[in-house]
């Protein structure tokens, strides 16, 4: 008979009373590499030093959850971290870092299969639908054509060659849109790595996923070879393609990681993990943009240039220390106006953090608001109802150069997020 899943919520204790419960999560947490089963969203991990393990032993003697949500399998035994404000919340979220213009009704249960893959299957499958309004993923690419006509624009050099060779063929270069392309093999793959996982077939899915998926199956096969992430870089999407860019970046998360969610052998841990501090980010992206305006809005830790914080005498071009805060806003002349950090933690006082901020998280702020000379910053929190924090009760605050500062939990859902942010400049102007 199999144990029974231990089951946390995230950023949450659970108090253990069972001895070999106890000891099973210590060798769990001992085994566990957080980066082999988490999908990212957008294609790079969300490192900061402050945050905690998926799974980790508190200084309380507590066993607590970190920011990820999800359901791993060790030694024949399930551990379950369920999202601490609610699977649908989390949906939403999903969906909004997926640029979904509807929102899937999330999993009510795990009778289905695992709760997280369910979850991920019905927004991506979702998001496949949405990306496939106009059309399935055919994408321009060039072929190369040496005929007796011209079938296309003539590749002078090639025909040269043919000339000097006695040849009496022309060289042609077409470009033809067709399925057979690195986006419709991270989608067979995704499909092939979730199906893998759900014990029955799952009959949320949109009819035109399934009618795309036929499609794309009928071209590149049931089993075609993953790409490289370089491949997936370079495609290039028109715009009726372009919302199957995100669309192919979770697939390809999702099917280079299946030898992790499917384990060979009960030593290894199996499952699948979402980071909830990379969704909390992408979601106060969205939100931000939805308040601004996209063009005043930029997603900081995306962009591959910045402020830094300090810069070589001898050599003035080499710098050191880039400033990456999350959110970047924009005022109409173009203007900084604010930085905003998400930072999916609790913020609550406690003995070992009275004000209820991290100190590195503390001096990350006072730096990004240096580096980007900046009026207004912002730490901002996911929602909470017990918790109290002397950062956020005795704020707002002023740096030393005048610089406005806030500490606070921002609403879990889209409308009253964008109204917060909107609230946050006008009460700082």
């Amino acid at each position: 008979m199999s144990s029974p899943p231990v089951v946390f919520q995230d950023l949450s204790p659970r108090t253990s009373t069972d001895a070999s419960e106890e000891q099973w999560l210590g060798r769990l947490a001992d085994h566990l590499e957080d980066h082999d089963h988490v999908l990212r969203l957008t294609g790079a991990s969300r490192v900061d030093d402050e945050d905690d393990p998926a799974l980790r032993r508190g200084a309380d003697g507590n066993w607590w959850a970190g920011r990820f949500i999800g359901e791993l399998r060790f030694e024949d035994r399930e551990l379950r971290i369920e999202p601490r404000l609610g699977i649908d919340v989390v949906g939403a979220w999903l969906a909004h870092a997926l640029n979904l213009t509807v929102v899937p009704k999330a999993a009510a249960s795990a009778s289905r299969g695992p709760l997280i893959v369910q979850l991920i299957d019905r927004v991506w499958s979702a998001a496949v639908a949405d990306a496939a309004r106009h059309g399935g993923p055919r994408l321009r690419r060039a072929s190369h054509h040496d005929d007796l006509f011209i079938r296309g624009r003539l590749d002078a050099p090639a025909t040269i060659r043919h000339r000097i060779g006695r040849r009496p063929l022309v060289a042609t270069i077409r470009t033809e849109r067709d399925l057979d392309n690195p986006v419709a093999r991270v989608l067979v793959l995704a499909d092939r790595a979730l199906r893998s996982l759900l014990p029955v077939r799952p009959t949320w899915r949109p009819v035109l996923t399934g009618e795309v998926l036929s499609q794309v199956r009928a071209v590149v096969g049931s089993q075609p070879k993953l790409p490289d992430a370089i491949d997936l870089q370079r495609v290039r999407y028109t715009p009726i393609t372009r919302r199957f860019e995100s669309v192919a970046r979770l697939s390809y998360e999702i099917a280079r990681r299946r030898g992790h969610l499917t384990s060979a052998t009960s030593a290894d841990a199996a499952g699948v993990l979402i980071d909830v501090a990379e969704l909390w980010e992408l979601f106060l992206v969205h939100c931000a943009r939805r308040a601004f305006g996209p063009t005043r809005v930029e997603h900081g830790t995306s962009k591959r240039d910045g402020a830094y914080l300090l810069q070589s005498i001898p050599r003035p071009d080499r710098q050191l220390g880039r400033l990456k805060p999350d959110i970047l806003i924009r005022d109409g002349t173009g203007e900084l106006v604010a930085v905003v950090d998400a930072k999916y933690k609790r913020l609550r006082s406690w003995q070992g953090s009275p004000s209820g901020v991290d100190r590195g998280d503390l001096y990350q702020l006072a730096s990004y608001l240096s580096g980007h000379d900046v009026p207004l910053g912002m730490l901002a929190y996911p929602p909470h109802e017990s918790d109290r924090a002397s950062a956020d009760l005795d704020g707002p605050w002023l740096t030393r150069e005048g610089q406005y500062v806030r500490f606070g939990r921002m609403p879990a859902t889209a409308g009253e997020a964008i109204h917060e942010l909107g609230a946050l400049l006008k009460e700082a102007a």
